[in-house]
């Protein structure tokens, strides 16, 4: 008899343990199922986000300023800034003659923005806390906006602009009495200073204008009229040498005017696609990389050497522009916002353009009328409606890539 209930009990036991066994390694395919189903889904999708994209060329010439050079030479030190504008008689340079001026001269430059900055943070008498409070905060968003973009030549006034805005609002509250006694200290040290650096030679401006340094200069020896005579051939042969201008004994030059002219070549189905263009964007990726409004002044056409010369004037004058010399530019001819969407989810279906989008577990067919289009996405207006022929509104979610898509199917 216990021989007997021992046998059921370990028949029983190992029943349970198959079940159990059972029960756990259906779970374990579930999950399984799941998570394959999960990670080998035949779909993926992309949301529908608005974007600017441009009908561009690219063109080699060159950037064609009116600069007049500042004689000079030697172991300089700037007084002035790229692109900064300048006057007759302002002094641009100073020449150093001993070892260790340049930073005596970086140390003096340095306190007078300490000081510049200290006198500016007491003038904060009656204003309101709430300003204040506002200004600091928006300072500081924008010296982390610089250093987020790693744009650092930004940064010192963003810089100094957080701390201005902190030293006011430490004298508004009471926090501090002022900052006399600390100017009066700085300007000591500045006298010491100014003393051991002493009277140096200085470089000044011979004319009115935008100074740009030797150093990151691009100026070229091509000037506008003789780009203006040129032919389109001659304007191609002398594009085709190397056009720098030499920079031995020169400063830097200064640009006058307010404008400045960019000379290319191209073939002539490229000069077609200027066509009706009057205005147009012009940037110079890797060195000017905010295209700038532009003016179509000429477009030449030589048909029987087959080459064409465009000829563009923009009104911004900068740093970065006064650096531009023979380039290959990118010329945006018609700019277009919209949604853009990735070519790979374009399906026709009966006849209708459209891609597929996921409206909850459902996929859904939309039609959309493409307002710009390159290799990589199309673009389509922004009033998308259902009902119309163009139906995808900002958002969606749309099929990118997907197997056996068809509308109303479950995803």
């Amino acid at each position: 008899m216990q021989r007997d209930s021992a046998h059921r009990r370990r028949v029983t036991r190992n029943i349970l343990i198959t079940v159990l066994t059972l029960i756990l390694l259906v779970g374990i395919a579930y999950v399984a199922v799941q998570l394959y189903a999960i990670l080998h889904r035949a779909y993926r999708t992309e949301t529908a986000i608005q974007a600017t994209m441009s009908d561009s060329v690219r063109l080699n010439g060159a950037a064609v300023f009116s600069a007049t050079p500042v004689q000079g030479s030697g172991d300089l030190g700037y007084l002035v800034g790229e692109g900064e504008r300048v006057t007759v008689g302002t002094a641009i340079a100073e020449c150093y003659t001993a070892a260790g001026q340049d930073l005596l001269r970086e140390e003096l430059t340095n306190l007078d923005r300490e000081i510049s900055l200290l006198q500016r943070s007491q003038n904060s008498t009656g204003s309101d806390l709430s300003v204040l409070t506002t200004q600091t905060r928006s300072a500081l968003y924008n010296l982390l906006d610089q250093l987020d973009a790693g744009n650092y030549t930004s940064l010192l006034d963003a810089e100094e602009e957080f701390l201005l805005a902190q030293n006011r609002m430490q004298v508004s509250t009471g926090q501090s009495q002022g900052f006399e006694d600390t100017i009066a200290q700085l300007q000591s040290q500045r006298e010491g200073l100014a003393a051991q650096l002493g009277n140096l030679q200085t470089i000044t401006a011979p004319t009115n204008g935008y100074f740009i340094s030797a150093e990151s200069a691009g100026l070229t020896t091509l000037d506008q009229a003789t780009a203006d005579a040129d032919t389109p051939t001659q304007l191609a042969q002398a594009l085709s040498g190397d056009l720098s201008v030499s920079k031995d004994g020169v400063a830097g030059w200064i640009v006058s005017g307010f404008t400045w002219r960019f000379y290319a070549t191209c073939d002539l189905d490229t000069a077609l696609r200027f066509a009706d263009v009057t205005q147009v964007q012009i940037s110079v990726p890797g060195k000017q990389t905010e295209p700038l409004d532009a003016t179509v002044l000429s477009v030449d056409t030589d048909e029987e050497a087959g080459v064409a010369k465009v000829v563009l004037e923009c009104g911004t004058v900068n740093a970065q522009v006064l650096s531009l010399g023979q380039e290959e530019a990118q010329i945006n001819l018609h700019t277009y916002t919209g949604i853009r969407i990735s070519r790979s989810a374009m399906h026709i279906v009966d006849g209708q353009t459209g891609v597929y989008v996921a409206a909850g577990n459902l996929q859904r067919f939309r039609r959309i009328s493409i307002l710009y289009e390159d290799k990589d996405y199309i673009l389509v207006p922004l009033d998308g409606a259902l009902g119309t022929n163009n139906e995808v509104r900002l958002y969606d979610e749309v099929i990118v890539v997907g197997t056996n898509l068809q509308d109303g199917k479950l995803m």
